[in-house]
């Protein structure tokens, strides 16, 4: 599994000249030091994504207290970096992560503005949820010329990156709660008998579901969908369903004229019947590409998010294949 190197010197130059321009700078809000920080019965945890907060949540249970910092119903490509994320890193016991780069252009200046060195990158206070995870490489042609890849590589990054949507795999859940729940008994060692034995009720509890969502889907191996954005890769991978084109040429770049013409004309000669799309995406563009085709447009939440009454794990998988399974039955019979 490629693993990203952690970003620093030439990353902290670029984004804090990002901020420079933009008129802000994390010193806008009053950041105490570490060691200025009150001891607390539970663990701070800060989570990048709500998705990894709500794990987080359910593997540190009472013993910690999380926060977020992107919502699930925000587009985790467009974040800024904002002087209250150093505040909440700075107090942070743990910093939970995506590990591929999905936040690449606002993590790593709130993390030196932090002052908090436990929780960077190699440190113990710091998990990167990708470890152990199968990731799908991006193609070159896939990426290059994209302001991620860009920014990538105007921070020392290689041409090599990989897909950083891989909790969108049920999968990979419990590997995202092992990472989490490896890091809360490395830094509080008297408590870590306790997250050993709720991630052990939380794995096994969760692979009943799995076992049903997998059987839900059984029927539906090798059928095409296309997709908006590259991030449900994982997901179709798992249950063998074929991705027969994006609606973005490229990562996040929106599609021409030019191109949605000649991917409406491909879906129709192939009978492509299903859209996915995440619930932040360009909707009329969607609708657009449907309105020609006849496929059906299926909007997905892509994360857990209390915004959207989506609460857990569970909670969010439930809801992607009470949508998805009826859609596809429908799409096959069509």
């Amino acid at each position: 599994m490629p693993t990203p190197r952690s970003l620093t010197g030439a990353a902290i130059v670029l984004t804090a000249a990002c901020l420079g321009a933009s008129g802000a700078t994390a010193h806008d809000a009053e950041v105490p030091r570490p060691e200025a920080r009150r001891s607390q019965s539970a663990l701070n945890v800060v989570a990048t994504l709500e998705h990894y907060g709500a794990i987080a949540k359910l593997v540190g249970a009472d013993r910690v207290k999380v926060n977020v910092i992107v919502k699930g119903s925000q587009n985790p490509h467009t974040i800024a970096v904002k002087p209250s994320y150093s505040v909440l890193f700075n107090k942070a016991d743990l910093l939970v992560a995506n590990g591929q780069l999905i936040e690449l252009g606002w993590l790593d200046t709130a993390l030196i503005n932090a002052r908090n060195a436990n929780i960077m990158e190699g440190h113990p206070g710091f998990v990167n949820c990708s470890i152990g995870v199968d990731i799908i490489p991006y193609a070159s042609e896939e990426i290059e010329g994209t302001p991620f890849f860009i920014l990538n590589l105007g921070v020392g990054g290689t041409m090599r990156l990989g897909n950083h949507h891989y909790w969108l795999d049920p999968g990979n859940t419990t590997i995202i709660a092992k990472n989490i729940a490896d890091k809360l008994a490395e830094v509080d060692l008297p408590n870590a008998p306790y997250y050993r034995g709720t991630y052990e009720q939380f794995a096994t509890h969760f692979g009943e579901h799995l076992k049903e969502w997998d059987k839900q889907m059984e029927p539906f191996r090798g059928m095409q969908l296309v997709s908006y954005h590259r991030s449900w890769n994982y997901l179709l991978r798992r249950h063998g369903l074929k991705v027969f084109d994006y609606i973005e040429p490229k990562e996040t770049l929106p599609p021409s004229a030019a191109y949605m013409a000649s991917l409406v004309d491909r879906m129709k000669r192939s009978g492509v019947k299903i859209i996915l799309a995440e619930t932040y995406q360009n909707r009329p563009i969607i609708d657009e590409i449907a309105r020609q085709t006849g496929a059906k447009a299926l909007i997905l939440p892509s994360s857990v998010s209390e915004d959207l009454g989506i609460k857990t794990p569970f909670d969010f998988f439930d809801r992607l294949y009470r949508e998805l399974v009826p859609a596809l039955q429908a799409a096959r019979t069509s």
